[in-house]
């Protein structure tokens, strides 16, 4: 079998998506959209967001996805960390309120279509979303969304809000 290539559940996956650093396959589209003073929600030492401040999720003595520093950003640049946190919505809810009027809030989410990635078969994931819900989930939080990307070369998406208010 080709070693670029895995077998899950009966079906082929490139193996690039065994090693993380989701992030790097959408940051020069991200770059586009995410100005000024920003955070990354999720970002590593390894693999963020350049110049944005690197908010780990995972850290819970340092600061996480609620526990943001009490100030307004340009931006909050997020990459396959939404799914990880349970209170998705009242995530969403909480980077609005630290996101400018006119700021971004950017998403990177693995997309549906990865097997692996599934609540049921990649246990620290605890959502699997449908572009379609992420974009009714901002809306419904007042972001107004202006770009939503179909499934890219790392099984993921992108969505491209503005904070209304």
């Amino acid at each position: 079998m080709n070693t670029n290539l895995y077998m899950y559940q009966g079906h082929l996956f490139p193996t690039y998506l065994k090693h993380g650093h989701a992030a790097d396959f959408i940051l020069p589209i991200a770059k586009q959209f995410c100005k000024g003073k920003g955070l990354d929600i999720g970002g590593t030492l390894d693999c963020h967001f350049p110049g944005a401040k690197i908010i780990n999720k995972i850290f819970p003595d340092e600061f996480h996805a609620f526990n943001l520093p009490a100030k307004k950003f340009d931006y909050i640049f997020s990459s396959h960390t939404l799914e990880h946190i349970f209170e998705c919505g009242q995530a969403i809810k909480y980077w609005k309120e630290h996101i400018k009027k006119e700021g971004i809030l950017f998403l990177y989410l693995p997309h549906p279509d990865m097997l692996y990635w599934h609540p049921e078969n990649c246990k620290k994931h605890i959502h699997s979303f449908e572009p379609s819900e992420i974009i009714t989930l901002l809306s419904d939080f007042g972001f107004d969304v202006i770009l939503c990307s179909q499934r890219d070369l790392f099984w993921s998406f992108a969505v491209v809000s503005v904070n209304k208010k």
